[in-house]
């Protein structure tokens, strides 16, 4: 399979200067361009993940995800890359994703770009590739090449297979190098040429592809993080539940109520809005500043998961509303451009009581 290194353009809509506190205004200052997405692309909610050290990750604001990924593409893949990355302790999460992110940008379904080979799919199987080592990952009854959970774990499964038979030959001192390395090398070109050259093949597709998808493994290992959760949505209680399995979804301005996303995604006040809502069958009312008049104020020491954080302060109260979820930190639909995600509380935030 030759390497295929796609570019995925992101749909930049206007951007959005300085909106009244109607709906909240935006968590950062300097509003970015809105991306546009739609639920269909999405895909679908992401499930609480475990993390050994029981802690809430966060990534920073300013990590370059989009330059990896589209928004909310990491969301729809993680589960499964998480799933395909726990197969063999050698190939991780991270390899996964740096190997989807190289393949193909994450592109799947139907209309994805097929590759020179005649790969198809995210992960850019061809026809025979597929045959002899397709797998049903998400035990629907069916090998579907077009979707993701059945490419990401036939991947997971076949690079694992790769690690063993590359161990194999380091044993023997048939080839030398990383053993990952190999790994990567062999699902590219094919086991037989990196037996032959000794290594990694340095006069083929396999080299490059190699060092591209080692030089995004870091970036996606912080990329994943918020998707690390020591069954955090079960011991928090049912807003943070209901809030957590939107983690990734874009943020649209005046998105979400009630009833769940809308346009696309959420804005701040909308996802606490449909957190509470889901757990608790409590409607609030629609913006951050009307929302800091439901329940009682608190310590901001004192605060507990599920609890609301406002901040943001302005003339007419908070533009910004965020759920604790512990540790110091908040979930939050943050500003345009971003997604929703787990990270620290802001300064000067004053933290509410509404159940």
């Amino acid at each position: 399979m030759a390497v295929s290194v796609l570019a995925i353009t992101v749909s930049i809509g206007t951007a959005l200067g300085v909106i009244g506190a109607t709906l909240g205004t935006p968590a950062e200052a300097n509003a970015a361009p809105a991306a546009e997405i739609s639920l269909a692309a999405w895909g679908g909610p992401v499930r609480a993940q475990e993390n050994p050290e029981g802690l809430v990750p966060s990534v920073p604001s300013n990590f370059p995800g989009a330059a990896l990924a589209p928004v909310g593409a990491v969301a729809v893949f993680a589960p499964w890359v998480k799933k395909a990355g726990a197969i063999c302790p050698e190939i991780t999460p991270a390899v996964v994703a740096s190997l989807y992110s190289t393949r193909s940008g994450f592109q799947y379904g139907p209309g994805a770009e097929v590759s020179d080979e005649g790969g198809r799919g995210p992960g850019r199987f061809t026809t025979a590739a597929w045959t002899a080592y397709g797998k049903d990952g998400d035990g629907d009854g069916k090998m579907d090449i077009f979707g993701v959970a059945d490419p990401v774990m036939t991947s997971g499964y076949r690079l694992c297979e790769l690690v063993k038979q590359a161990q194999s030959w380091q044993q023997s001192g048939e080839v030398q190098g990383d053993t990952v390395e190999l790994a990567l090398a062999a699902y590219d070109v094919g086991p037989e040429a990196v037996r032959a050259a000794h290594g990694v093949p340095q006069d083929q597709t396999a080299a490059p592809f190699v060092a591209q998808v080692t030089s995004l493994q870091d970036s996606f290992a912080l990329m994943l993080a918020p998707f690390n959760y020591n069954n955090l949505a079960a011991a928090v209680g049912g807003v943070v539940q209901a809030g957590l399995k939107f983690l990734g979804l874009p943020y649209v301005w005046g998105g979400g109520n009630i009833n769940g996303p809308s346009m696309g995604g959420f804005d701040c006040s909308g996802l606490t809005s449909y957190a509470i809502h889901a757990a608790t069958g409590i409607t609030l009312p629609r913006t951050s500043e009307t929302q800091w008049g439901v329940g009682v104020e608190i310590p901001l020491d004192q605060a507990q998961p599920g609890d609301l954080l406002f901040g943001n302060w302005q003339a007419g109260g908070p533009g910004h509303v965020a759920i604790y979820v512990g540790n110091g930190q908040m979930l939050h639909a943050p500003t345009f451009g971003d997604v929703v995600k787990v990270g620290p509380i802001f300064a000067g935030m004053k933290a509410r009581r509404v159940i």
